[in-house]
C-alpha cells in the first residue's frame, strides 16, 4: 500500500458532511467512519500504518511524538478551521498504528434540543454536591455536560467554573461564567492532581471530564464536599451500576466511608444512551435521571445499591426517570421502533401489545 492520495483533512470533511460521530483509521483497510451509530467503510483507499502516520503526522507536536512513542498512545484535541474541532485517540494494535477520531460539536445546544428533560438544568442549577453523567462511549455525555455548563454560563449564578479534560473538547466563553481550562498531560498530570489544585483556585463549579480510578473519584468526592458543585462523567449504563462502580473503585476497608462520603454528596446520576430513530435519520437519546433524595442516600449507606432503580419508580414525583419509562415515551412518539425499544428496555412487557 502506498502513500495515501489524500490527506486528513479531506476524511474529516467528508465525515462531518456525512453526519458522521467518528473516524477510524485502521492498517490494512479503508477509512471507516460511524455515522448514525453505524460503521461503514469510506470511498478511499486502503490504509498501511505508514500511511496512517502520514496523515497524523502534521496535527502532532513535539510532546505528542514523544509521548506516542513512550506510552504507545496518545489524546490530544485539534481545531480546523472551517471543519470542526475534534478529538484524536493514537493508539498501537499489533504493532501498527491506528487512530479514532471523534466529531466535537463546535457549539453547545440548548438542553431541550438535545431531547434532555427540564430537570436537567434544575440539576444544573444545584450549588454543591456531584452530578453523574453516566452512559457507554458514544452516547452523547460529553455533549450534555457542555451542555449542562454553558445553561449555567447563560442562566446561572454568576461564578468560576474550572475544568479538568483530557483532552479539553468544548471550548467555553464566558458570559455570567468565568473558565479554566485544564488539559490532562499538558496543563497536569492526573485527574485527580488537577482537582485537588483546583480546590485552591477559588472555583464555583469542576467539570471532571472522566471518573477514571479511585484517586479521581475520592479527588471528586472531596470537592463535593467541601462545597463545589461537581459534573463528571462515568463509563456505566444506570444509576445503580454508577454507585456501584465508584464503591468499589477503592479497597474494601475504604468502602465503608466511601460510601458515606457519596450519600452526602451525590446530588443525582443522568444515565443516557443513544437509539436509532424510527426514520433512519440519526439517533435519539433515552434518559435514566436518579435524584438524591432521603431514601437513596439510605440505600447507598446500607449499601442497597441494587434497590436504587426501585428508588426511581417510587420517585417519579420529584423528577426522576426510569430508562425503561423514557423508552417507552419515545415508542409512543413513534422516534424509535418497537424492536429498539424491546432490545433496550428492562421491561419490555410495559409496551403492552
Amino acid at each position: 500500500m502506498a502513500s495515501p492520495e489524500y490527506d486528513l483533512t479531506t476524511l474529516l470533511q467528508d465525515v462531518v458532511a456525512r453526519g458522521g460521530s467518528d473516524l477510524h483509521l485502521i492498517h490494512g483497510i479503508p477509512p471507516i467512519a460511524r455515522i448514525s451509530g453505524e460503521i461503514g467503510a469510506l470511498p478511499y483507499s486502503a490504509l498501511a500504518s505508514d500511511g496512517i502516520k502520514q496523515l497524523l503526522e502534521p496535527y502532532m507536536n513535539d510532546y505528542g511524538r514523544d509521548l506516542l512513542k513512550k506510552d504507545m498512545r496518545l489524546n490530544f484535541s485539534h481545531t480546523l478551521n472551517d471543519v470542526g474541532r475534534f478529538r484524536f485517540a493514537l493508539y498501537q494494535a499489533l504493532g501498527t498504528l491506528g487512530a479514532t477520531i471523534r466529531v466535537i460539536p463546535t457549539k453547545t445546544y440548548p438542553l431541550s434540543a438535545l431531547g434532555l428533560p427540564p430537570v436537567v438544568g434544575t440539576l444544573a442549577n444545584r450549588r454543591s454536591g456531584v452530578i453523574f453523567v453516566t452512559g457507554a462511549t458514544g452516547s452523547g455525555k460529553s455533549t450534555t455536560m457542555a451542555a449542562m455548563i454553558e445553561y449555567i454560563n447563560q442562566t446561572g449564578r454568576p461564578g468560576k467554573v474550572i475544568t479538568i479534560e483530557d483532552p479539553i473538547e468544548t471550548i467555553f466563553k464566558p458570559c455570567r461564567s468565568v473558565f479554566v481550562q485544564r488539559e490532562v498531560g499538558v496543563d497536569t498530570p492526573t485527574f485527580d492532581s488537577g482537582t485537588l489544585d483546583a480546590l485552591r483556585q477559588d472555583p464555583d463549579i469542576l467539570c471532571i471530564g472522566e471518573m477514571r480510578d479511585g484517586p479521581s473519584i475520592k479527588a471528586a468526592l472531596l470537592a463535593a464536599e467541601t462545597g463545589h458543585l461537581v459534573l463528571t462523567t462515568l463509563h456505566t449504563r444506570d444509576a445503580s451500576k454508577t454507585a456501584q462502580r465508584i464503591v468499589t473503585a477503592v479497597s474494601q476497608p475504604d468502602q465503608e466511608s466511601l460510601r458515606e462520603q457519596l450519600a452526602m454528596t451525590l446530588e443525582a446520576v443522568i444515565s443516557q444512551d443513544l437509539l436509532p430513530r424510527a426514520d433512519g435519520k440519526g439517533l435519539v437519546v433515552a434518559v435514566e435521571i436518579l435524584i438524591a433524595n432521603t431514601a437513596v442516600r439510605q440505600l447507598i449507606r446500607e449499601n442497597k445499591l441494587d434497590a436504587i432503580n426501585d428508588a426511581i419508580q417510587s420517585g417519579l414525583s420529584v423528577g426522576m426517570i426510569s430508562r425503561d419509562s423514557s423508552i417507552k415515551n419515545l415508542f409512543q412518539k413513534k422516534l424509535i421502533t418497537r424492536e429498539v425499544a424491546v432490545e433496550h428496555m428492562r421491561n419490555p412487557d410495559l409496551l403492552g401489545k
